[in-house]
């Protein structure tokens, strides 16, 4: 047998945000980073590995002597760029994109400063994997993927080295920290090693590594460390011991795995999950910033960039506001573990990006109104004009659904309708001048309501993809009503019911849940949908030692009731139903809304949460095995207690598959045939006290207040990831002046089908030339995409089932041209 060698991987995490806000955080990494060179000038042995673009552009604008150094370092070998990300990111609840532009950013980052990128990836202390990154890392270029959680006492691995393979068939070499963690303490060291050796000898791999260097708050290597492997090396001469990196541990690795065969290495295929689960709940107050943000970004974006395509215009930037929302991707951001005082923060930092991406989205959408023919018809004498609102589809598909249109009807009330403003004619017209059903609903104020000024409609609208149409709303006398199909009418028979052929909804005073029926069968059975309270007890990131409890919240403190309801809505073309649910000394206000044609309900959410040591839970009796979207595709799990999800989830339960779909929501639970969705968490901040309330009842819970959110209940059927991107993306009507273009008044830029396809970006290139289209396949079956570019069929060639392919768009003479390139935006069109 060949010698056992063990790779000493010295090591620095930082938290760049954690008890410690991110100034502190930042410069924190300035302090290691000096630290460390030092030591390092000292020790010619010494190697030392990091990641994080954002902690070395930290270094770079503030210190560039200690950038200076690293350079130097780098370049001798001694200090290993790793991990390819902006930060190192929770693993379980980002979009995939989110992951995609971790790499693309970082990694043309650290090549431009440092003329190599990482291959191996680096997640520290993200809290589990999800089963789709294999396809995200490969589509990256990563060879390989080092982590440290789950621990073998949360989840069994047959070795700590093994190949981790997506649901496409895209595998990594991936690495669990074999000992103890990914760092050690000033007195651990001797005994890791120790321990690393035990480990060794019931592992027939001949390299190990072994993970070492004070941390959390920065840190690293210290002179008794480097002292002590030389001591403990002496004392082993059986065993080589190398100061290396992840890279040169990695190509280790793949040699001996080579050299011993395929099978050496176990495959791993699925996700890597579960640990500290409480992280999926807490600190909603920001999850739902965070999601809500990444959706707008990712649409402002696409939107920004067809249409400079189409004009030829250059984008506006949003490479900081795609920093900012990487940087809140942390994986003690996101996950909600840490202080209020930082969360304040990140809040703040979250909403600068979101509104940059409408400041860009706004921008682009303008420049379009200049040039399509907005042209109204030429008012009566002394009347108004009618309003013309362009309306944007950001999505690569045709989209038919319910569209709300709001504007003023003149520069001042109508005075003429004074305590009638039921009774104000109006009209609404397509792109063509046809008249177009539609039914007034309330506005988004409740000023001078005697009042006729601004009136909001709602109407069943087609979009073209990736496209423009023209509505006008205007006041007219003697306007003409434009009548729905009688047939499709959305009802209201009874008090506390709406209906729209499709769904029925039922909520009575006094009941403890809102009955929902598709086709006249309910879907959730006697039990209806509910909400109940209960029992957790558990710090930020629940049971830190996995107590059953913790992972099964199922003590029940309060089962709400419904105090009141009122129809807000009826008409041809929508029917509202707003119940009003209480529990303990919080309310939950559900808007139930049942539209024309519709095959789905919506519903408007906002809780008013006050409770300590508690969660909220929506409680859906639908099935306890479940489909959930997660970050690079989808996991199919049976009941395993608190589990993340994302967008959506399909539940198959006795009736079929039920599906549910959210805008906000990532913690979900299966058990005894019913599926829950946590809504908010009443936790500390950054605490891992069990019973902090009782023990400190001055310290605020986490997340009481107004909450907002929006989800859908529909078949769980295909049609149900469209939804979900529909619901996060809006289309959007701006008000645009009236007057002459070149444009037509309703057209298409690009269209990407079939819809099992999922457009993951539209936009600029990093390096400028041209553009980049990114998809992911869905379905399971390789397919070739139909795609239309500004009037032009692209040939993409075949995306592999579950694969995620990148294409870089540019103008050349006679025409565009693809080329393929990977999340780096590396040409890969020879490979």
């Amino acid at each position: 047998m060949s010698q056992l060698t063990i790779h000493l991987i010295a090591n620095a995490h930082l938290d760049p945000v954690w008890l410690w806000d991110w100034q502190e955080g930042l410069n924190e990494g300035i302090i290691t980073c000096r630290a460390i060179l030092d030591l390092m000038d000292e020790n010619p042995e010494l190697t030392f590995i990091r990641g994080e673009a954002a902690i070395y552009q930290h270094i770079e604008e503030h210190d560039p002597e200690t950038f200076a150094r690293i350079e130097a370092y780098v370049r001798d070998g001694r200090w290993d760029i790793v991990g390819g990300t902006y930060v190192q990111p929770d693993t379980n609840l980002p979009a995939t994109e989110t992951f995609a532009r971790h790499f693309a950013r970082s990694q043309n980052y650290f090549q431009s400063r440092f003329g190599k990128v990482a291959r191996i990836a680096w997640a520290a202390d993200s809290f589990g994997h999800c089963a789709g990154l294999p396809e995200i890392l490969a589509a990256a270029g990563m060879e390989g993927y080092a982590f440290s959680r789950p621990f073998a006492s949360e989840l069994t691995l047959p070795k700590c080295a093994f190949w981790w393979e997506g649901p496409g068939g895209s595998r990594v070499l991936a690495y669990r920290v074999p000992v103890g963690w990914y760092g050690s303490e000033r007195e651990e060291l001797l005994g890791k090693l120790d321990s690393t050796l035990a480990y060794a000898a019931q592992d027939d791999t001949e390299n190990i590594a072994c993970f070492y260097g004070v941390g959390n708050h920065g840190g690293g290597p210290t002179r008794r460390h480097l002292a002590e492997i030389r001591e403990w090396a002496e004392r082993h001469p059986e065993v080589r011991v190398v100061h290396s990196g992840l890279h040169r541990f990695f190509d280790t690795l793949r040699e001996e795995g080579a050299r011993k065969g395929e099978d050496f290495f176990p495959t791993h295929r699925g996700e890597l999950n579960f640990c500290l689960r409480g992280c999926y709940a807490s600190v909603a107050q920001f999850k739902y910033a965070y999601r809500k943000t990444e959706a707008a970004l990712a649409g402002a974006e696409r939107t920004n960039s067809v249409i400079s395509a189409a004009l030829d215009k250059t984008p506006a930037p949003l490479n900081a506001s795609w920093d900012a929302l990487l940087f809140n991707s942390f994986h003690d951001i996101l996950p909600g573990s840490s202080i209020e005082r930082a969360f304040d923060q990140q809040l703040a930092w979250m909403g600068t990006a979101r509104h940059e991406g409408k400041r860009a989205e706004l921008t682009a959408l303008n420049a379009l109104a200049m040039r399509v023919d907005t042209r109204v018809p030429k008012p009566a004498p002394d009347m108004p004009s009618a309003s013309t609102l362009l309306v944007w589809n950001p999505h690569p598909h045709a989209y038919h659904g319910p569209l709300e249109l709001e504007a003023s009807l003149d520069y001042r009330p109508i005075w003429k309708y004074n305590n009638r403003v039921n009774d104000v004619p109006v009209e609404v017209r397509d792109a063509d001048g046809k008249g177009v059903p539609f039914q007034m609903v309330a506005t988004e104020h409740n000023s001078m309501p005697t009042l006729a000024w601004r009136k909001r409609v709602v109407i069943n609208a087609e979009l073209p993809p990736l496209g423009w149409s023209l509505f006008t709303l205007g006041y007219v006398e003697g306007a003409e009503v434009v009548a729905g199909d009688a047939a499709s009418a959305v009802t209201a028979p009874s008090e506390g019911v709406i209906d729209n052929g499709h769904y029925r909804v039922e909520a009575q005073a006094g009941s403890k849940s809102v009955q929902v029926f598709r086709n006249g069968q309910s879907i959730f059975g006697d039990a209806g949908l509910s909400a109940v309270t209960v029992s957790d007890p558990w710090g930020s990131w629940g049971a830190m030692d996995e107590d059953p409890a913790a992972l099964d919240l199922s003590n029940v403190l309060t089962e709400w009731s419904i105090d009141r309801v009122e129809t807000l809505e009826t008409g041809p073309e929508r029917a509202a139903l707003w119940v009003r649910l209480t529990g303990g000394s919080s309310q939950l206000e559900l808007t139930f809304l049942l539209y024309r044609y519709r095959d789905a309900v919506d519903v408007r959410a906002r809780v008013h949460w006050n409770e300590h040591q508690a969660r909220l839970k929506l409680v859906m009796p639908a099935g306890d095995r479940a489909k959930f979207d997660v970050p690079g595709g989808s996991s199919e799990r049976p009941p395993l207690g608190e589990v993340p999800g994302g967008r959506w989830v399909q539940v198959h339960g006795a009736q079929g598959d039920f599906g549910f779909a959210s805008d906000a929501l990532y913690n979900f639970d299966c058990k005894d045939g019913i599926f829950r969705a946590t809504v908010a968490r009443a936790g500390g901040w950054a605490t891992d006290v069990t019973g902090e309330q009782d023990v400190s009842p001055w310290r605020p819970p986490a997340d009481t207040g107004s909450l907002r959110f929006n989800f859908i209940l529909a078949p769980g059927g295909a049609d149900l990831p469209r939804l979900s991107r529909e619901l996060e993306e809006a289309p959007l009507a701006i008000l645009a002046p009236a007057k002459p273009g070149d444009l037509a008044r309703s057209g298409s830029f690009a269209s990407l089908s079939p819809e099992t396809l999922k457009l993951l970006a539209l936009k600029p290139a990093e390096d400028g030339n041209g553009w980049i289209l990114r998809v992911q396949e869905l379905s399971g079956t390789a397919t070739e995409p139909q795609f239309e570019w500004l009037g032009e069929r692209l040939y993409l060639g075949t995306v592999q089932s579950n694969r995620i392919a990148t294409w870089r768009i540019v103008h050349r003479i006679g025409g565009w041209g693809v080329t393929a390139v990977d999340i780096q935006e590396r040409d890969i069109s020879g490979s």
